[in-house]
């Protein structure tokens, strides 16, 4: 018996978990109810000591509530279904919330779940000598390297990864990221990196600066847009827009997201004196980008 996942959700949360598991055979635990699953399908669910459906059983719970994941083998299954629901908490608070600080996922998004900046050691299962190393920051994936036959480094290591939990689970370390972390990796590997900043105004600096714009007025918008590009919007505020294949990608307005800033910015061009300032750039400083993904329009 194993726990493998211990955390505070809610229905989503619960949708999304019980999604990840696949060839799955043990117990979820919610609060005072209990899912049992066998080969990833439920097969019985109890609330406190009576049988109950699933459907019942969400339809009770509150706003937020606390998940456990057990996974368990057929025995196992077998004798907790027949057990009193207090026997099953008895056995179930034995068990260590993270064995030797360790957890099991066999989908890569799954990490997201435990993660947000800290530093994540992956070992598949099924290749016992190959083991990645990822750095996240508010989520994003800050440095990545994938060590087997050949190391990766980048997107490259991310692609291997993901790529490898295809035929295999992954057991999963998680720690705090630290400042010595970053600049251990930052002379051991600078190749590994996908960004070493995430203020998106001093990333747009750093590839604009050294160029020379097509500065425009009095057009619109979308006659600014780009194969790649950077539009610098200056009317009462100043904005950005990312432009590729001619049309509008990632937006940045203050702190807005996405979708928000590309509204505003487009309201400002309709009532303000605007005017653009136009950057080409190349693929690899677009892909610079792509980190900020909450301003993907």
């Amino acid at each position: 018996m194993e726990k493998i996942y211990a955390k505070f959700g809610d229905i989503n949360t619960l949708k999304e978990v019980i999604s990840s598991l696949h060839n799955f055979t043990g117990v979820i635990r919610i609060n005072d109810s209990y899912l049992f699953y066998k080969n990833s399908k439920l097969i019985f669910a109890k609330y406190k000591n009576r049988k109950e459906s699933l459907e019942n059983i969400i339809s009770n719970l509150p706003e937020k509530f606390f998940i456990e994941i057990y996974r368990l083998n057929i025995d196992e299954l077998d004798s907790f279904i027949k057990k009193d629901t207090k026997d099953i908490f008895i056995e179930l608070s034995k068990v260590p919330i993270l064995k030797d600080g360790r957890i099991i996922i066999n989908k890569y998004n799954d990490i997201y779940n435990y993660i947000n900046t800290n530093k994540v050691i992956f070992e598949p299962k099924r290749f016992k000598k190959e083991k990645a190393v990822v750095l996240y920051k508010n989520k994003k994936e800050m440095f990545s390297i994938y060590i087997g036959r050949k190391i990766l480094f980048g997107k490259r290591a991310i692609s291997k990864l993901k790529t490898t939990f295809a035929v295999s689970e992954f057991e999963v370390r998680i720690k705090p990221l630290t400042d010595e972390d970053i600049e251990k990796y930052k002379e051991e590997y600078p190749e590994g990196f996908l960004f070493l900043e995430d203020d998106y105004k001093k990333v747009i600096d750093s590839i604009i600066q050294d160029k020379n714009p097509t500065i425009l007025k009095n057009i619109s918008l979308s006659e600014t847009f780009q194969d790649l590009g950077i539009i610098k919007i200056v009317g009462s505020e100043v904005g950005y827009v990312v432009t590729k294949n001619k049309k509008p990608v990632y937006a940045f307005l203050n702190e807005y997201n996405g979708e928000k800033s590309f509204r505003y910015i487009k309201s400002m061009c309709l009532v303000d004196d605007i005017k653009y300032y136009i950057y080409k750039i190349s693929k690899d400083e677009y892909d610079k980008l792509t980190i900020f993904k909450e301003n993907k329009i």
